[in-house]
Parts: structure tokens; sequence; C-alpha cells
């Protein structure tokens, strides 16, 4: 992605005069149905247009329709190996390559039951669930994985797989998210052989609490851009009343890397009182708060070996 597009889109993310509105369904539909006929009825018109663009990731792009702006997910470039299509409930966008399937949203509002109904119609044994997710998050695959069955993931994709079979989920590249795993789509074998459960993060709406929380200094979260590593807990304090954060809570970090208690590290099971934290302690990490603009702070009385 160029830089002008990431201009772009950050623009976008942060002046969107819409990005509490709803779009209507009807209209989306129309406006979805539209676009899709506009890309298959010239392919190679349509060829050199998505080439131009060469956008890799899926866009919130503002629309005004009908006098009314909202915000529209669409995927700006189909797979090379197939032409976009929509799902039957119009919820989800397809692609065949090869022997695999790219899948993408177009809906990250819709009711479950649609992305069922998408996934079942191309024969594919997925479950699709999408959480309030904090804004690094959003329009991103959060995790795979496959109920009794173990997931290995790994730089390029993600292996599913018990005693008998093995199936292989490939990641589509999306947009950066800090210290998050996330990525724009999946692309799925069409002889998938046992049930799949994706999690893609969607835009909380006012006063929702999120479900999945990036790294608060992730491009477009509270603390974009802030290296709170090795500063004193007195510091981060003063930073965070600037930009009118709060402290959702405090853990414990891990013990130096020379001790053996390391391993295993469960940071729900160390939760600090706001009280028992001095003010010349150190943090080692911030964690995104469950609510918007705040955070979580891991900090110790020593400084990091490790900062970012």
């Amino acid at each position: 992605m160029t830089n002008d597009l990431k201009q772009l889109k950050s623009l976008f993310q942060a002046h969107d005069p819409a990005s509490h509105v709803r779009a209507d369904p009807v209209v989306m539909s129309a406006a979805l149905d539209g676009i899709i006929s506009n890309t298959t009825r010239t392919p190679q018109t349509a060829k050199r247009r998505w080439s131009r663009r060469r956008l890799l990731t899926l866009i919130p792009v503002t629309a005004v329709l009908v006098g009314a702006t909202v915000v529209l997910p669409i995927i700006m470039q189909p797979s090379d190996g197939g032409p976009l299509i929509l799902g039957p409930a119009k919820a989800l966008a397809f692609a065949r390559n090869g022997d695999y399937i790219d899948v993408r949203i177009v809906d990250p509002d819709a009711d479950p039951r649609r992305y069922r109904e998408d996934f079942a119609a191309h024969g594919l044994n997925v479950d699709l669930k999408i959480k309030p997710s904090s804004p690094s998050l959003v329009g991103t695959m959060i995790s795979v994985s496959s109920p009794g069955r173990v997931t290995i993931y790994r730089q390029d994709g993600s292996e599913i797989k018990d005693q008998y079979v093995s199936d292989w989920i490939k990641i589509i590249g999306g947009t950066e998210c800090g210290n998050m795993w996330c990525q724009a789509g999946v692309s799925i074998p069409l002889n998938l052989r046992g049930p799949v459960v994706i999690i893609f993060g969607r835009a909380a709406r006012p006063g929702e609490r999120y479900e999945v929380t990036g790294d608060p200094t992730a491009r477009g979260e509270t603390l974009e851009g802030v290296d709170l590593a090795n500063q004193t807990v007195a510091e981060v304090k003063r930073i965070l009343r600037q930009r009118h954060v709060t402290i959702e809570s405090y853990y414990e970090a891990p013990p130096k890397p020379s001790s053996r208690d390391r391993h295993g590290w469960d940071y729900s099971e160390h939760v600090l009182q706001p009280v028992s934290v001095p003010d010349t302690w150190y943090v080692h990490e911030a964690f995104g708060g469950h609510y918007k603009n705040s955070v979580s702070l891991v900090v110790a009385s020593w400084p990091t070996s490790n900062p970012r």
C-alpha cells in the first residue's frame, strides 16, 4: 500500500463524520449489486481498474447515498484467481483461487445467520463470529480455530489438525495492527474437512464494550505511536492525562528473564490494586482497555530488559 493510500485511510478513520451511522441494509445491498455488476460486466476493463488501484485491504469508503453519509466496507481488489462474487446472503465476498476460495467481509454488521448461509452455499463448514474490537482490529481477521482440534499459527497461515486430518488455512495480508495477529481475510481449502471458527473485528457501537482489545499504541488507537516501555508509572500517568486516557487495571510483570516462573505467566492471576503500585515503578507494556480511551498497564519495580 502506498503512503498516499495509508494517509487516505487514516483520514477516513480520523475524520469520518458518519462513524456511528449504520447503513440501511436495503441501500447497502443495492449499492453492492451495482459495484459487482460494474466489475463483472467487462472483465478486461475491470482488471485494469483494479490493477491501477492495487488496494490490498478492506477499506472503509465513505459514500453518499440519497443525501445520507454512510460507511460502506467494500473489497477494493478481488483475488487474482477469480472474480469477486457475493454470497447469496450478501454478507461475504468469495473469489476462487485454485484449490482455495478467498473470503472477505462485505457487511460486518450482518446477522450471523447470513454468514452461515454464505459459507453453506459454498459447501464450507465455517462459523464466522464478529466481535466488537478496538480501532486497530476493525475489519481484520483476529483468529482461526476449530472445536476439538489443534491450531498451529504460522506466519503465512494456520494449520488445523487432529490425529486423522489436517486443514491449512491461508491468510490474506492486511493492515498493521501493532503487536496483534490480524489479517484482511482468509483463504479456505475447498475440501475443508473439519469445522472452522473465524473471528473478525468490527467497530464498537457507542458505549459498547470491546470484546477484543488491540495494541493501544497501534495505528488508530488511543496511544498511537507512543512508547511507554521503561517509563515510570508517574510519567505514564502524565501522558495518559494529556490524552484523556484512563487506567483500567494494573498487572504485575512476569519475573525477570532469569527466573523459571516466567513460563506460563497468566496476567489475569496477577492483578494489582492501584494503591499498591508506586509511581516510581516502571511500565513494561500496555494492553488495550475494554472501553474507548482506556488501557491496562503491566508494571514492575525494575525496568524491562526488552524495551519496544
